[in-house]
């Protein structure tokens, strides 16, 4: 069965992208390249099934770019993070293929608006200047989806560009948490100290020596 070009415009929101209506009614924006490769490039154009699903395609593809484009201008987000977001979105009351979010990504990614590896180096920076041990900090990039050894580079990376010294770290979240914590009884004081040095990364080794050194006044 084939469908004709009922009306093709370009988009009033986007310059350079195009909104293309089908005889059938369906109704989708994509670039000048994808008009060209499912050969809707004039009103009147006849296409076969085959066509109309690399338009459709396109047209679903640029709307997940779009859509992440919208969650990076709200902040910096991982592949995995813009993945999990674009699962829940839905194309025309449909959830998106995974296939299809992934080349949106990898679209992304070729552009050099996303970069796993940027938003590492960001959010190590970022975390250790807050006081937060590379443990810790090493732990939120994975839950990031950050790989493993690019998570340890960009801590390595931040660790030498600030100069970062983790007993000093320690020695001061401590001190800054001992002001809530000193009216308790000691061995309570204590607990619940080492329990929130532990939480933000730091060594035990670090934290019995830093809690000896702040009980002792």
């Amino acid at each position: 069965m084939l469908v004709s070009v009922k009306d093709l415009r370009e988009s009033p929101r986007t310059p350079g992208r195009y909104v293309v209506t089908l005889s059938d009614g369906t109704q989708c924006t994509v670039s000048v390249e994808a008009l060209a490769n499912a050969g809707a490039t004039r009103i009147g154009a006849q296409l076969d099934n085959s066509r109309v699903s690399v338009l459709v395609e396109a047209g679903q593809i640029t709307a997940l770019v779009d859509r992440a484009l919208n969650y990076l201008a709200l902040g910096r987000r991982t592949r995995r993070e813009l993945e999990l977001r674009l699962r829940r979105v839905a194309i025309g009351k449909v959830p998106p293929e995974k296939r299809l979010i992934n080349l949106a990504l990898e679209r992304l990614e070729a552009r050099g608006v996303l970069s796993d590896g940027d938003v590492a180096r960001a959010e190590a920076a970022s975390r250790l200047r807050r006081g937060e041990a590379p443990a810790r900090v090493r732990q939120q990039l994975r839950k990031k989806g950050v790989d493993a050894r690019e998570a340890d580079a960009a801590i390595a990376e931040a660790v030498q560009a600030d100069g970062f010294d983790e007993t000093a770290a320690c020695s001061a979240a401590a001190h800054k948490k001992w002001t809530s914590l000193s009216s308790l009884e000691p061995h309570v004081a204590r607990r619940r100290l080492a329990g929130f040095l532990q939480r933000r990364g730091f060594s035990i080794g670090v934290v019995h020596r830093v809690i000896k050194d702040v009980m002792r006044g």
